[in-house]
């Protein structure tokens, strides 16, 4: 395996971005190949990784995005997409896919970009906080829906909305030597836990940093323990809004085991 990013070009390279994200995420939402080229040709962001190893030199991952403006008036960089196949999530492709799109992003004068992500999924939240260095101050409830609970298992599709702050000091030194990550026992050592149990009580957000904890795999837990993994989410989301309206922001992430643990400081 030998990967290679860059932009993606050409009519069959943007085919393959529409067609990786069927593979990835179904037939639902899929981007077309059209808008992908015209978003990127008027200011957007569309990078490729290719495995120059494989015959044909196939796309494997691709991350999307476009310009926007923040609430502060400033233009940004809204990171849509970041797919990668199956066989490639363990080879840091998302993460170099990553690092290329804040390149492009530093090369056209911007220095925030944001996006989304389920914050019940601990692989991506130990790449964006913990890998990456993103902050993260706003939750938005069901941002795709189903509204009402969908009866087939699905969650409500909450999100942690991330801000990366392109050349913070915190992100140029993971860009240029990633730190050894945080574990969980130094984030136990800084702070105490809110939340011991998803059908337990919680503890109001205090004192300068506490910890949240997630279950570490919520696509299992949600397959064996439907109501169980819905209480995680509204958990969850009770304690981000509070903490978040309370000035606190998720600055750091460490998995534990059968949990992952988000650190959150008072800004």
């Amino acid at each position: 395996m030998s990967i290679e990013i860059r932009p993606v070009t050409g009519y069959h390279e943007y085919l393959a971005c529409e067609e990786l994200q069927r593979v990835v995420w179904g037939q639902f939402g899929a981007v077309p190949h059209h808008m992908l080229l015209t978003v990127q040709k008027n200011g957007g962001i569309c990078l490729g990784a290719f495995d120059i190893a494989a015959p044909g030199a196939p796309l494997v991952g691709f991350v999307f995005g476009f310009l926007g403006r923040a609430e502060d008036g400033r233009i940004k960089h809204t990171s849509h997409m970041a797919a990668v196949l199956p066989g490639y999530r363990d080879a840091r492709v998302g993460e170099s896919l990553k690092w290329a799109q804040r390149d492009h992003a530093l090369a056209q004068g911007l220095e925030l970009m944001t996006w989304t992500f389920d914050p019940l999924i601990s692989r991506n939240a130990n790449l964006n906080i913990a890998k990456l260095g993103a902050v993260c101050r706003t939750y938005v409830r069901n941002i795709y829906g189903p509204e009402p609970e969908d009866p087939h298992g699905e969650l409500p599709s909450d999100r942690f909305r991330v801000d990366w702050w392109l050349s913070a000091e915190p992100v140029a030194a993971r860009r240029a030597a990633p730190p050894a990550p945080s574990t969980a026992a130094t984030l136990r050592a800084r702070a105490p836990l809110a939340n011991h149990d998803p059908l337990g009580p919680i503890d109001e957000p205090s004192g300068d940093r506490f910890l949240v904890q997630i279950p570490a795999d919520v696509d299992a837990l949600r397959a064996a323990d439907l109501p169980r993994a819905r209480a995680w989410r509204y958990q969850l989301r009770a304690l981000a809004e509070a903490a978040f309206a309370a000035g606190f922001t998720v600055t750091d992430y460490a998995r534990d085991g059968e949990v992952g643990l988000y650190l959150l400081e008072r800004s």
